[in-house]
């Protein structure tokens, strides 16, 4: 008669075997849930502010920071919008080169421009000084130009509308760009703002003139409050906000592109709770008349000096 005998080494090992299987599978199991949860749910949806004005990279002569309107922008955009990016010394050539496909529904440009008198276009710049080997072929190609601001020697590096056309990357997804610069959208120099909504922007909101740092500040604080706080559409917005003069310049306009009936009548969507909607839904309306409507008016102190850019011939 045969006995079976048990050998316990053996014993330990299946038991080892099934402990290392029930950790495994409690390890992954959540995993997995978690990943079907993230595939079902909307992306998130973002803003972006580039402050190139404040960037620690210009020369002082050039910098015009303020925090307020910086925290005010940052806290405006988080009513409507999951997250919102914020860009200074990181203004950068190549961020500028992604930003299509960073998927911002809105995106707040604080920067110095420069107008090609030839081209009729605006050119953007970056914090990147002149200088770098890196951009050599951008710059023979025509897609990147220089940008020098009034009474500073250096030179910034600054986009135009073929790079926009030809070295952005991906496409806006009905991006509405509230340019804060200069004669963004002056009748004679449309090349930057066409450019723009050729690659995807649902609108683009600028000036017409030349425009002070503070008085460009305190207009886009008033322009944030009606579309956001008052829900506004982009043509009542823009209409509210009256002509500025800056230091005997032609007086300056706020204005939007392109004049569609789409567009003039284009809300800012609360997009933490309409991920898709091309119009506000009743959530989005109802959010926005509880917002507060009266608001702060924040401005760079007025001893501060503008300075307006050209570029270098």
């Amino acid at each position: 008669m045969n006995k079976r005998t048990s050998d316990p080494a053996k014993l330990v090992d299946k038991k080892t075997i099934i402990y290392a299987a029930l950790i495994i599978a409690a390890i992954l199991l959540p995993t997995v849930f978690l990943v079907q949860l993230s595939a079902n749910r909307p992306n998130m949806q973002k803003a972006a502010i580039i402050d190139q004005l404040s960037s620690s990279h210009l020369t002082p002569i050039s910098r015009h920071p303020n925090q307020t309107f910086i925290n005010f922008a940052k806290n405006s955009l988080g009513q409507r919008f999951d997250a919102v990016d914020y860009y200074s010394d990181n203004a950068t050539v190549e961020n500028y080169e992604q930003l299509p496909s960073k998927g911002y529904r809105l995106i707040i440009w604080r920067a110095h421009s420069a107008l090609d008198l030839d081209s009729a276009y605006v050119a953007i710049s970056t914090s990147e000084k002149d200088g770098s080997v890196k951009y050599d072929q951008y710059m023979r190609e025509g897609k990147l130009t220089l940008c020098q601001i009034t009474n500073d020697t250096n030179k910034y590096f600054a986009i135009n509308p073929k790079f926009i056309k030809e070295a952005m990357t991906g496409r806006f997804e009905d991006t509405v760009i509230i340019l804060m610069s200069c004669n963004g959208l002056n009748d004679k120099y449309l090349g930057t703002a066409q450019a723009l909504r050729d690659k995807g922007a649902k609108v683009l909101i600028s000036w017409n003139e030349w425009i002070d740092s503070d008085n460009n500040d305190d207009a886009v604080t008033r322009l944030l409050g009606y579309l956001i706080d008052e829900n506004n559409t982009v043509k009542e917005a823009v209409l509210k906000i009256p002509e500025y003069a800056s230091h005997g310049l032609p007086r300056s306009k706020l204005k939007y592109y392109p004049l569609t009936a789409e567009t003039a009548g284009y809300y800012i969507l609360d997009y933490r709770q309409e991920t898709s909607a091309k119009t506000p839904s009743t959530a989005t309306t109802a959010h926005a008349s509880k917002q507060r409507t009266a608001r702060q008016r924040w401005c760079l102190s007025r001893n501060e000096q503008v300075y307006v850019g050209h570029l270098d011939a």
